[in-house]
């Protein structure tokens, strides 16, 4: 028995009965597989022959506007969106191939080669799409799919993240083995994907199952001297592993903001928002990347030292934002998370006159929750033998609480 479903919904705003009649369509990608996934589409995906003049015809007579996407050269895709409403749109691709099943064979992993057939509703399923969603498998369509597109390894880890999905061995040996040929995908392409895998609530443990492959290394070389870089007693870990951990427990907070910040935790939600919470993580990721190169002994005090390695890293990162083509406003904002989060450790360590804090928070504006919220995942990652007892000092100078730390041994509040 075919299995077939009720698609007449998801399209009828943009597919009439007569421009039905003029070629095959069919749902793909995405929208095939949020429906098969039980869950409402968040965008319309088409492919049909001569996408072109099939997606100017309906922006013709949709009144709506025609936007070419530049997705891939030999992908035509096309975007229509309603003038009154951007977020209502559909997307519009060229078949490749003869028949709808070879279009399908050339797509990256399983779980999106399910196709629906317009308007009748029929799915068309080749590889198990369906069976691959349900028992939450991430398997490549074909053997060449990630040295065709080596960004389809990234992909992969982001769809695991999104979905909780387990990548599958012969897919995980095959991605391994093309990780080197991430060095030729554009840094665009490359920064979006880390965006999309950042907006997750378990981003952290994606990017060590990508750092245990070596893809942050190829993305990121200037980790490479955090790792096994040794430090001094108030860390328990080498700089890397610090700066994992110090990721894990600012995704922590950000998960659980009221827990943090209890009555004000929805009045910070409010200032941290998604494209934040992306930033912020990779922030607490790069905290310490300038450690390596102002690592030092001081031969007086017994002790190592990392003097101005705020300010260093801070500089290294203007480097790679470079290098990833970020946008001025992405490459300022982590900058300042970099350059800052000492200052802002010390407004609770230290004893700062008032009027110097508020110069901090004048200067910091809406950044200054963010930039706290990295040194409270940076004093949680700390838990050398020497991390206790200066933490205690921070409780006698309490002016504000902005969050309690705990790290199963201990439990006090970061205060500014």
């Amino acid at each position: 028995m075919e299995n077939m479903i009720k698609i007449e919904h998801i399209v009828e705003k943009w597919l009439d009965r007569d421009m039905i009649g003029k070629t095959e369509f069919y749902l793909v990608g995405g929208t095939v597989r949020d429906i098969l996934s039980g869950e409402k589409p968040k965008d319309i995906d088409i492919t049909c022959r001569n996408a072109k003049e099939i997606a100017l015809e309906i922006s013709r007579e949709k009144n709506a506007a025609f936007v070419p996407l530049e997705k891939k050269p030999d992908e035509p895709c096309y975007r229509v969106v309603d003038r009154n409403d951007i977020s209502s749109f559909i997307d519009i691709s060229e078949m490749r191939g003869k028949t709808i099943e070879e279009d399908l064979s050339k797509r990256d992993f399983t779980i999106n080669s399910g196709a629906i057939e317009v308007p009748s509703g029929k799915i068309i399923d080749p590889f198990q799409s369906e069976k691959d969603l349900k028992e939450k498998t991430i398997r490549m369509t074909y053997s060449k799919c990630f040295s065709d597109d080596p960004l389809r390894i990234l992909r992969a880890f982001r769809f695991s993240s999104v979905f909780e999905l387990k990548i599958e061995n012969s897919t995980l040996k095959q991605l391994t083995n093309s990780i080197p040929l991430l060095a030729n995908v554009s840094p665009e392409r490359i920064i979006s994907e880390f965006y999309l895998i950042l907006a997750t609530t378990r981003s952290n443990s994606t990017f060590r199952e990508m750092d245990k492959l070596g893809i942050l290394d190829i993305i990121f070389p200037e980790i490479v001297p955090m790792k096994k870089c040794g430090q001094d007693g108030f860390h328990h870990l080498d700089v890397w592993e610090h700066s994992l951990l110090t990721m894990e427990n600012a995704e922590g907070i950000l998960n659980n903001l009221s827990g943090f910040f209890g009555a004000y935790g929805y009045m910070v939600s409010k200032i941290i928002d998604t494209k934040k919470i992306q930033l912020l993580k990779l922030s607490a990721l790069l905290h310490d990347i300038g450690k390596p190169s102002t690592k030092a002994f001081d031969s007086k005090k017994d002790k190592i030292t990392f003097y101005g390695h705020d300010k260093e890293g801070a500089k290294m990162f203007l480097n790679i934002a470079k290098r990833l083509k970020l946008s001025r406003a992405d490459t300022d904002f982590i900058s300042k998370m970099i350059a800052e989060h000492i200052n802002a450790l010390n407004l609770a360590v230290r004893r700062i006159k008032k009027l110097s804090k508020l110069k901090w928070f004048r200067k910091m504006n809406d950044n200054s929750i963010a930039v706290l919220i990295l040194s409270i995942a940076d004093v949680m990652s700390s838990q050398g033998k020497n991390s206790a007892s200066e933490i205690q000092k921070l409780i006698p100078e309490t002016t504000f609480v902005i969050g309690e730390l705990t790290d199963g041994q201990r439990k006090t509040h970061l205060t500014v």
